[in-house]
């Protein structure tokens, strides 16, 4: 073979190479879609998809991680503490319901569990998470014991802070 055609054929891998080195990369979808799309649940999907893009700076997180302590830190918190204090209203409405004061006691473990998500090691921060889950579960079998009082604003709020809390055991548990 000669030379240049050596040469040519070269070139022509060089070129090749160089072409796949410097293609643009395929897009991957966002990391919150990821997460909302991870139970395989249409209803929780839709539900995670139009709480999290209400957030557009957590839309734009690529890792777990800070997805995790943002989500913590912007929404779940702030939604805690204002079930909290939702529930503890509840509570001095009707003093004498013994599953309403649980609820109140579950919140209280709900709050604290999620606050301290935050400042946990990224391994544990889902574990923590789970913990204001169990506390959610066990508000709702109290309020399944309540004969008298209607419980249905309590469990809407559960129901919420279950997504909530999902979200970022979802997503912790990719750290």
């Amino acid at each position: 073979m000669a030379p240049s055609a050596c040469l040519s054929v070269l070139l022509v891998i060089s070129m090749i190479f160089i072409s796949h080195a410097i293609s643009l990369p395929t897009p991957s979808p966002k990391l919150y879609k990821s997460v909302c799309k991870e139970p395989r649940q249409k209803e929780f999907e839709q539900r995670c998809l139009k709480l999290i893009e209400a957030y557009p700076k957590i839309t734009l997180i690529k890792d777990y991680l800070t997805f995790c302590r943002s989500f913590l830190k912007t929404v779940a918190i702030k939604k805690a503490i204002k079930s909290q204090h939702r529930v503890k209203e509840i509570v001095k409405k009707y003093p004498s319901s013994q599953p309403i004061k649980e609820c109140g006691d579950d919140y209280n473990t709900v709050v604290s569990e999620v606050q301290g998500a935050l400042r946990e090691d990224p391994e544990m921060i889902s574990l923590a998470v789970k913990y204001a889950s169990d506390a959610l579960d066990m508000c709702e079998r109290s309020l399944a014991n309540e004969k008298i009082v209607n419980t249905s604003s309590i469990a809407a709020l559960n129901h919420e802070m279950m997504l909530y809390t999902d979200i970022v055991v979802i997503a912790g548990g990719h750290l």
